[in-house]
């Protein structure tokens, strides 16, 4: 007695289905958290024991000055002061932040002061944290 022996022909294929659901869910979480996230740069901001807590708007402008000195706007770096005096002179409301590292000289915070003010800026705040009680 002789077996006929079936012949399959399968076909591999990979099943792409589960691979899209996971991009369609990874891609809903980086909707979701993109806007949420905010510019962080390494600033080590000063203490103090006097502070009046403040609300950072999304209408305020933030400048960051680093330990090297780099100033940057809303995560834009600028590369020189012309550069933030034009900035200044463009915003509509006269307000603005600035987020000067502990270590960053005393006169380059003065100078950005005064640019701003030059350029029509009324009121600058700046950012400092509470210190820590023991």
């Amino acid at each position: 007695m002789e077996f006929k022996k079936e012949s399959q022909d399968y076909e591999a294929s990979i099943n792409m289905i589960p691979l899209i659901d996971i991009m369609l869910v990874l891609l809903i979480i980086f909707m979701i958290t993109a806007p949420v996230l905010k510019y962080s740069f390494d600033v080590d901001v000063p203490s103090v024991q006097t502070s009046q807590p403040t609300e950072q708007t999304e209408d305020i402008p933030l400048i960051v000055i680093n330990k090297a000195n780099e100033i940057r706007i809303n995560g834009l770096v600028l590369k020189n002061y012309d550069e933030l005096k034009r900035y200044a002179s463009e915003l509509k409301r006269k307000e603005i932040l600035i987020e000067a590292d502990k270590s960053v000289s005393y006169g380059i915070v003065v100078k950005v002061m005064d640019i701003l003010k030059q350029a029509g800026v009324e009121k600058i705040g700046l950012v400092t944290q509470k210190e820590k009680e023991l």
